[in-house]
């Protein structure tokens, strides 16, 4: 099982990180989304509220794989995952929510996954360099 190291745990976790959710169609056309919802919930699991996420809720009921992008500067991870599950109610969403709610959002959803991989995606020597 793939454990994202701590480093990428932090920059999650920064509130001043960019973050944005890659998915595919059934045909594999790729779709991006900015989603600052993005959160890692231990380190093997992450999640993202469904907040106005149209193609990407479509994409994810057919193609379970994605990839978040986590970006703050020069540093930058890429976190591939695969859907768990899609939560509708629970306490995972109300606590999603009570954090959105500062910002005047409400996530219908969410989507939880498991890590497959945790690559370096920052614009330095080890970019493409697989840490998990």
């Amino acid at each position: 099982m793939v454990s994202i190291p701590k480093k990428v745990m932090d920059l999650i976790a920064d509130r001043e990180s960019i973050k944005a959710v890659v998915s595919s169609d059934a045909s594999n056309q790729p779709h991006a989304i900015v989603a600052g919802s993005i959160i890692a919930i231990d380190d093997k699991t992450m999640a993202v509220g469904e907040i106005l996420m149209k193609r990407t809720k479509s994409n994810l009921s057919v193609n379970k794989k994605a990839s978040f992008l986590v970006v703050k500067g020069m540093e930058a991870y890429t976190i591939d995952v695969e859907v768990l599950e899609r939560q509708a109610s629970g306490p995972g969403l109300e606590q999603m929510n009570q954090v959105l709610k500062s910002m005047k959002l409400h996530a219908s959803a969410l989507w939880v996954f498991k890590v497959t991989a945790v690559y370096d995606s920052g614009a330095t020597p080890s970019a493409g360099t697989r840490l998990a």
